[in-house]
């Protein structure tokens, strides 16, 4: 077997989810640490040879019960100290909805609300980047 000298950062993948109408973004409270009971974007670890676009619907499904689709690529983020848990690149997905809809809670968050762009709380990790590569601050 083939030993790779080299170190690997670990994947992971957030979603930027804005309502166009309400000039808000999707928003959860984290259950977990790091940044246990912050506000951040919708997220999570990328799987096993799983796209990363199908990991960022699959977490948002997860922690928002939204079923999206019309992702669009914002970046990939992977400044070092973006994460405690050491070296991590995150893909940083965009979803903008027309239509109001309701999140509820799930896997790995103890709420999930809409928040308006100007009444943001301070966003755990490099979230606020995510949200200004955007454009939307």
């Amino acid at each position: 077997m083939y030993q790779y000298d080299y170190p690997r950062p670990a994947l992971s993948t957030d979603a930027v989810v804005h309502d166009v109408r309400e000039n808000r973004i999707l928003l959860i409270r984290r259950k977990n640490e790091p940044f246990k009971g912050q506000w951040a974007l919708p997220g999570g670890f990328v799987e096993e040879y799983e796209l990363p676009a199908d990991a960022c619907r699959r977490e948002l499904k997860e922690e928002t019960n939204l079923d999206l689709t019309g992702e669009k690529m914002l970046g990939v983020f992977a400044e070092k100290g973006r994460d405690p848990r050491g070296w991590m690149v995150s893909v940083s997905f965009y979803f903008s909805l027309k239509e109001q809809l309701s999140p509820r809670a799930g896997s790995d968050s103890s709420e999930a609300l809409w928040f308006p762009l100007t009444e943001l709380p301070d966003l755990a990790f490099d979230h606020l980047k995510m949200v200004q590569a955007a454009g939307l601050v």
